[in-house]
Parts: C-alpha cells; sequence; structure tokens
C-alpha cells in the first residue's frame, strides 16, 4: 500500500526548511541579489529579515490580507474591470 502526503490545510503551500514556499522565496531573492553584488552575507541577511517582515505582516493578519492590501494601494487586480474601492454609486 502507498502512501501518500496529506497537507494540514487544503490550501497549504509546499514548505522548505521551516518556511513556506513565498517566504523562502523573498529569502532566496536576497541571497541570489547578493551574489549577484558580491555582497552574499549582507543579500543573505537582507533575504532573511524581509521574510522574516512578511512573515509578520502574514500571520498576524486574516488570511488574504496581502492581496486586499496590494488592491487597495492599486498594485493588485484587474484594473478597469472591477471598480474602484471609493466609488460609492455607478452612473451610466
Amino acid at each position: 500500500m502507498k502512501r501518500y502526503y496529506v497537507p494540514k490545510y487544503i490550501n497549504a503551500l509546499p514548505q522548505i526548511l521551516w518556511w513556506e514556499l513565498d517566504e523562502f522565496a523573498l529569502f532566496l531573492g536576497g541571497v541570489v541579489l547578493g551574489i549577484l553584488t558580491n555582497h552574499s552575507f549582507l543579500g543573505a541577511f537582507a533575504g532573511f529579515m524581509l521574510a522574516r517582515a512578511y512573515m509578520k505582516l502574514k500571520y498576524k493578519r486574516q488570511a488574504g490580507f496581502m492581496f486586499a492590501w496590494l488592491y487597495s494601494k492599486g498594485l493588485w487586480g484587474k484594473k478597469g474591470v472591477i471598480p474602484e474601492y471609493w466609488i460609492k454609486e455607478f452612473v451610466e
């Protein structure tokens, strides 16, 4: 009989060490940037701090907070299809 991995939550991201995939991508981005600029330790430190700040923001808020915050700042979403959040009435 084969064994299968079943995640704790149905929408859980894959984990690398103790980080989820999105958090690890931030850390890895800092490492890669550090290697490209010939400052590996500083890049790894910056990536670690960025991932840590993201984790604090992610786990202190409700699920989907980042998308809602990015949408409110105009950085995420379908522009032109979905009306802006401050529009209260529509005139045709």
